[in-house]
């Protein structure tokens, strides 16, 4: 009988441990920001693709010049629609989802974001951070 309090105890022990572990797994999840903060875009080309390409009329391949302010951060969004490849000029580009997953691209590096991607675009750093947007759109 002596046992069942120890027993009590630890079992009390270990689900208090769990629960802290589990409170900071639950923290450590972003909350995906539903608006744009200090980021600008700078429309640099377009290019009508349905004259060049059968079957893209309505699209645009486009260029665009991002600035990310320190902590400016896109708005949670898709690539449904809108494929796209940013590649990093100047700082570091971090790209989160939901789900708490990160990937940070460096000055020099590009990635890729396609149909299934849903993510927002961030600047961790103390300075700007500045990266070219090729993409196909609907907008020129």
């Amino acid at each position: 009988m002596k046992q069942e309090p120890l027993m009590l105890a630890l079992t009390l022990f270990v689900g208090l441990a769990l629960g802290a572990l589990g409170h900071d797994a639950l923290s450590a999840q972003q909350v995906p920001p539903i608006e744009a903060k200090g980021i600008t875009a700078k429309a640099l080309a377009s290019l009508d693709l349905g004259p060049e390409i059968q079957g893209l009329q309505g699209r645009y391949l486009r260029a665009r010049l991002v600035t990310a302010e320190p902590g400016g951060h896109s708005a949670v969004h898709n690539h449904q629609d809108r494929p796209a490849i940013p590649y990093v000029l100047r700082g570091t580009l971090t790209q989160c989802t939901a789900d708490g997953n990160c990937r940070e691209l460096r000055e020099g590096q590009a990635g890729a974001a396609g149909k299934d991607t849903v993510h927002w675009d961030e600047n961790k750093a103390t300075t700007p951070l500045i990266y070219l947007v090729l993409d196909i759109s609907r907008e020129p």
